[in-house]
């Protein structure tokens, strides 16, 4: 038999992984306003008209800054997503905690109402 989902998301720490959400949300926009920073910084400076292989250089030195830029922007918005589905999730696991303990409530009633 196979490793069902329920018993993978059992095994995750569901308490460090609320805990850590805010941290790694804050370090995704860090990063993120560090690369929007970096890349008007690289836009305000003039470069040199350059000829050859500096051109082409200097070319690809601007596409991998807009490259960076895309991928920090990529990282900033799974991160928010990441914390949105934590919230999902630990709402979800009080639910079941609540629903459980209900249902245990219920099954006991039912039994103690029976045995009269």
């Amino acid at each position: 038999m196979g490793f069902s989902w329920m018993s993978a998301i059992k095994l995750i720490p569901w308490g460090d992984v609320v805990q850590a959400t805010p941290g790694i949300v804050k370090g995704a926009r860090d990063l993120w306003s560090r690369t929007r920073k970096t890349k008007s910084e690289v836009q305000a400076q003039d470069l040199a008209p350059a000829t050859g292989d500096t051109a082409q250089l200097a070319q690809r030195i601007r596409q991998l800054e807009e490259e960076q830029l895309e991928a920090s922007q990529l990282i900033n918005t799974l991160a928010e997503q990441n914390a949105q589905l934590v919230a999902a999730m630990d709402k979800l696991r009080t639910r079941v905690r609540a629903l459980t303990a209900f249902g245990v409530l219920l099954a006991l009633g039912l039994v103690a109402a029976w045995l009269r």
